[in-house]
């Protein structure tokens, strides 16, 4: 069998531009972190361009799928959270090949992620709690309370990637488990939603009213990075430049409702500026 599987990642193995080769076996039954097959093979390949295809093999009674990815892509996984599955993959799996200790710098790099890349995170994070948050309370209101449980759920689950991610540490799929350790307040607001004695409608919102608390103590950490943007102008920005900025390029989706909750919150100022229509006033913002 090992020398079947070697079959399919040699020729990557002989590239020039293949940086790690990777091996996961599953542990259980339909192992949802090997797509369910039996083992699983990433092949790393140096590409400016993201890249990620995926092949399906089989050997005697065996699945065995190829992940072919480029760096750029890992980063994106990495970085922007896309694919938790593969800080598993990068961090458990068997190393068959690598160039120039690649392998090894990437899972020194998960453990010790730098401030840039922590306070995108933090900032995604916090950029998707607000949105689930504010529709979830919004659904809430209107009685609508299967969404809202959805809806706040969904927020749930973002409050508590922060608060690993403010540890220093990349979520995992296992979520739940890293924030009993982490945070057990955010872990009891969880348990209260789901499990809670109470009619549907009170455990939302008990929950929504624990988390309006958190989230305040969430901006600082969540907003970082568009506050440093901010701070580099002594001139108030308009809404396109902020979009346009390049280290903000991942929040644009998310901009508008970060924009208008600092500005209820005081952290932020709306300027108005005179424009060349009558009566038509332009709005900037600058850190209060």
């Amino acid at each position: 069998m090992e020398y079947a599987t070697r079959t399919i990642y040699s020729e990557y193995a002989a590239l020039k531009t293949t940086l790690g080769i990777i091996e996961v076996k599953k542990k259980r039954p339909r192992d949802p972190l090997t797509d369910q097959s039996d083992r699983l093979l990433i092949v790393i390949e140096a590409k400016d361009d993201p890249f990620w295809t995926v092949k399906h093999y089989q050997i005697g009674q065996e699945k065995i799928v190829l992940h072919v990815v480029s760096d750029s892509m890992m980063d994106r996984w990495i970085v922007l959270n896309e694919n938790r599955r593969a800080i598993h993959w990068i961090e458990d799996g068997m190393v068959l090949f690598e160039r120039n200790e690649f392998l090894l710098e990437l899972r020194q790099r998960l453990r010790n992620f730098s401030n840039e890349e922590q306070r995108l995170q933090l900032s995604l994070a916090f950029a998707k709690l607000l949105r689930r948050f504010e529709d979830g309370r919004s659904l809430f209101l209107q009685g609508e309370y299967q969404d809202a449980f959805t809806q706040i759920h969904h927020a749930l689950t973002h409050l508590a990637r922060l608060s690993i991610l403010e540890a220093g540490i990349h979520p995992e799929i296992i979520l739940w488990k890293q924030v009993r350790k982490l945070d057990l307040e955010v872990y009891k607001l969880h348990e209260e939603l789901v499990s809670g004695g109470e009619e549907l409608e009170q455990r939302i919102h008990l929950v929504i009213i624990g988390m309006e608390h958190l989230i305040q103590s969430k901006v600082l950490p969540g907003t970082l990075l568009l506050l440093q943007v901010m701070q580099r102008q002594e001139e108030p920005w308009s809404f396109s430049e902020l979009m346009e900025h390049p280290d903000l390029q991942e929040l644009r989706v998310d901009l508008g409702s970060i924009i208008s909750f600092l500005v209820r919150k005081g952290y932020v100022r709306a300027v108005a500026r005179p424009t060349k229509g009558v009566g038509v006033e332009a709005i900037a913002y600058e850190i209060s």
